[in-house]
């Protein structure tokens, strides 16, 4: 994950209800068998109502309410309607978004049975071949990503406490097979699932931790497929603004174009140019000793080194760094052993005036004419990359 000058969210959609507008009702039917009220109110408040919220997607949208019903004890059945304008994400919610249960509208009768006092695996669901598709990819994502996520904290408290180069290399591999895991489950869930709006979701949650060409190919082909949906179009619309936003910041791709002038100061005061590097491969790599996710990633770096370093390439380590001191111990313990360079200006540095990048890590592939070849390249990509030109 980029550590950015501004966040960009492709999947945050807020429940708030006190927005929502009122729509007719028809359509489709929700019927609930709910118990355990009681357990679910002591924890969250009473819980009065179940709603049923239509969820769009894009343009940080609020859900609507298309139906309410009061309960009328701790157990009981409701029954909830809505019109479709097409297949899209529901929620079943109980009380002020305390519990909710996540539907998709692809039949005209859904039937739901609820534990209210269960905080996982609360629900059921028949009817709704969909519905229950997505519980299943709402269960293995979140495991997954919940991996994932520990893996990531771990290697950076092992980092923060200075443990040996092992263990950090052992940490590293490891979050990036959870990575590895993810990625594999979500693209083959995205190739062979028939449901388009199963897929957007997927490929909305994939943002994280597919590459950008990736990402880009299967929303691609996922609009040519189902061109008509409407959650693939929000997130189509989504991810073009976004791009758009980034291009106004200056942050658009250099692939394709020649590599511009920058001479900064190596860590003694010499001063080294990119031009310099001119008839080999270079790896032009932006981070920072405060960059945690940069010095997570600096261990895929010195593999990628170690591995291609005789074979006509060579890395130039730009530091968007304040500190002289913090730099150069980063480079050491990192075992960073290619040239660095910095003129200590943290983002008024130069290389960002010259790349116009809002965030690091942040790399290009020079080839030896000095054309930039690619850029973004992080993990299995540079690898990948990296192999393909030097091979």
């Amino acid at each position: 994950m980029l550590l950015n000058k501004y966040v960009i969210g492709l999947m945050s959609v807020a429940l708030l209800l006190s927005a929502c507008q009122h729509k007719k009702k028809g359509g489709f039917t929700v019927d609930a068998e709910y118990k355990n009220a009681d357990k679910l109110s002591m924890l969250a408040g009473p819980i009065s109502y179940a709603y049923l919220l239509e969820v769009p997607y894009g343009k940080e949208q609020a859900p609507v309410i298309l139906d309410s019903i009061k309960l009328t004890g701790n157990n009981g059945h409701i029954s909830l309607s809505g019109m479709a304008r097409a297949q899209q994400v529901y929620e079943l919610v109980f009380g002020n978004n305390a519990l909710a249960v996540p539907l998709v509208n692809d039949a005209a009768d859904i039937n739901v049975s609820v534990d209210l006092g269960k905080r996982d695996d609360f629900y059921e669901i028949k009817g709704s071949e969909a519905s229950s598709q997505l519980k299943d990819l709402i269960t293995f994502f979140g495991k997954k990503n919940f991996e994932m996520e520990q893996n990531m904290a771990q290697l950076d408290s092992l980092k923060g406490a200075h443990a040996p180069d092992s263990t950090i290399l052992a940490a590293t591999n490891k979050k990036n097979s959870a990575i590895q895991d993810l990625n594999t489950y979500l693209r083959q869930f995205i190739n062979t699932n028939n449901n388009p709006t199963l897929c957007a979701l997927a490929l909305g949650w994939s943002s994280r931790s597919f590459s950008k060409e990736e990402f880009e190919s299967s929303l691609g082909n996922l609009t040519k497929k189902f061109p008509d949906n409407m959650t693939l179009k929000g997130l189509k619309e989504d991810y073009e603004h976004q791009l758009s936003q980034m291009d106004q910041k200056g942050d658009s791709t250099w692939v394709g174009r020649q590599a511009p002038a920058l001479t900064l100061p190596d860590t003694e005061g010499r001063l080294v140019s990119l031009a310099s590097y001119k008839g080999k491969y270079l790896l032009v790599d932006f981070w920072a000793s405060w960059c945690g996710p940069c010095r997570a990633e600096n261990p895929n770096v010195v593999q990628a080194y170690s591995e291609f370093k005789n074979k006509n390439f060579a890395i130039l380590g730009v530091s968007l760094d304040k500190e002289k001191d913090a730099w150069l111990e980063a480079i050491k313990s990192d075992k960073l052993t290619w040239t660095h360079v910095s003129d200590l200006k943290f983002w008024q540095s130069k290389a960002v005036e010259v790349f116009q990048f809002n965030g690091i890590p942040f790399n290009i592939l020079i080839d030896p004419q000095g054309k930039i070849i690619a850029q973004g390249l992080r993990g299995d990509d540079l690898e990948s990359k990296l192999k393909q030109v030097l091979n």
